[in-house]
């Protein structure tokens, strides 16, 4: 039988991740691996294009187990998470919601709509949707990892200290 995975895609490289030390504590779990972000613009890409980029992303990954949770930090990582939810679709989606204010202040027109399709999408299939701010307690992640049966690392703080 495989391993039962959480992985967790990246917005951004780790060590640029606002949560890096919250994901990184996960990541001591053997159960656990991440995903960096792909190299292009997403957000900026037709999304027919980025749909069909992450099906193909999603059918080349090779991961050292099977995906019982899908971890998003982002709406726009809800492409590449539903295509790994078509690949393995008895995992779970999980919805980090980071605070997208700035964003959508900033948004013209046409993304705004984007944003708050992606989000509105995402947040309706999350089986498990939590707030992904800098003082993010990981043991609800925990303790639906056990429930999933996905290892965990045999001791650890609850929440990682914040930056």
């Amino acid at each position: 039988m495989n391993q039962l995975l959480l992985v967790l895609l990246l917005p951004r490289r780790l060590e640029r991740f606002s949560l890096e030390p919250q994901a990184r504590a996960l990541l001591a779990s053997p159960g656990v691996v991440a995903v960096d972000p792909a190299r292009l613009p997403v957000s900026r890409l037709p999304p027919a294009l980025v749909a069909g980029l992450a099906m193909g992303q999603a059918k080349r990954m090779r991961l050292p187990g099977a995906p019982a949770a899908v971890a998003i930090f982002h709406p726009v990582q809800f492409y590449l998470a539903g295509a790994l939810l078509a690949r393995h679709p008895h995992a779970e989606l999980w919805y980090g919601e980071p605070d997208l204010d700035e964003e959508r202040a900033a948004a013209g027109p046409k993304a705004l709509a984007r944003l708050e399709q992606l989000h509105a999408a995402a947040a309706e299939r999350a089986a498990l949707r939590f707030r992904a701010t800098a003082d993010l307690d990981l043991a609800p992640l925990r303790a639906r990892m056990a429930e999933l049966g996905v290892a965990a690392a045999l001791s650890g703080p609850s929440s990682a200290p914040a930056a």
